[in-house]
């Protein structure tokens, strides 16, 4: 067998245990959420059916169809924003300061989905946006971090300098970089959050990766302090 024959065995080797890897990770993954969820879910829905029916046993003039109806139009309703309280109804309006919030999660491709575009009109010019302006927020995040790092350069030349080799030195900002933006972005907001939203720290820190690493869910959201209780209550649902 010649040396080409062995680095095409190796690398299709090399695919099918990463393929195998990725395919198990997926699985493991899946298996523990699961484990881990399912019986919240549950007591979440226990909890549901027993309100439906005690709504029905103190509201007999409600019939189970006019019920249907009222839940699955209240469904849509907070989905799109119009969320009803005990004192009055909260309305995530269009307006500038939601809209900004908006084109802020998509262009970041956070995409929370507390709000988004209903009418045709509206989703077909996010689209069109959104092409133009996520390539262009990455461009200008891209020149944010060299300008951070520029002044910092001259950290790793003092290293240099005090005669400390150039791997050790890489390793040394290497490190540096990590922890700061580790405290800033991901330990630190939470310590903030737990007095602007109320939340527990555990959940500023879910709250604080979720966002960093744009997967955004959108069962967090950082609301005015009057609704803390709000965001609990329904966003965490949905």
């Amino acid at each position: 067998m010649g040396k080409k024959d062995k680095d095409k065995s190796s690398s299709k080797v090399s695919r099918c245990i990463l393929l195998i890897a990725v395919v198990g990770y997926y699985l493991m993954g899946a298996k523990i959420f699961q484990v881990l969820e399912t019986d919240k879910q549950e007591e979440l829905r226990n909890s549901f059916l027993e309100a439906k029916a005690a709504l029905m046993k103190n509201y007999a003039c409600i019939t189970s169809d006019e019920l249907e109806i009222f839940l699955q139009t209240l469904t849509f309703s907070v989905k799109n924003g119009i969320i009803p309280l005990k004192n009055g109804t909260l309305y995530l309006s269009w307006n500038f300061k939601n809209s900004i919030s908006f084109v802020a999660y998509t262009l970041t491709t956070i995409g929370y989905g507390t709000i988004a575009p209903r009418t045709p009109m509206g989703q077909l010019f996010c689209v069109f946006y959104a092409l133009l302006g996520i390539p262009l927020t990455i461009i200008f995040l891209e020149l944010v971090s060299k300008a951070i790092s520029q002044p910092l350069s001259g950290l790793g030349k003092y290293l240099q300098n005090m005669g400390i080799k150039e791997g050790q030195v890489k390793i040394c900002m290497l490190v540096f970089f990590l922890v700061t933006g580790l405290l800033i972005f991901i330990l630190l907001p939470p310590l903030i959050f737990t007095h602007t939203e109320g939340w527990t720290y555990e959940e500023g820190l879910y709250f604080a990766f979720i966002s960093l690493s744009t997967i955004g869910f959108g069962d967090y959201v950082i609301v005015k302090q009057k609704k803390r209780r709000l965001r609990k209550l329904h966003f965490s649902g949905l």
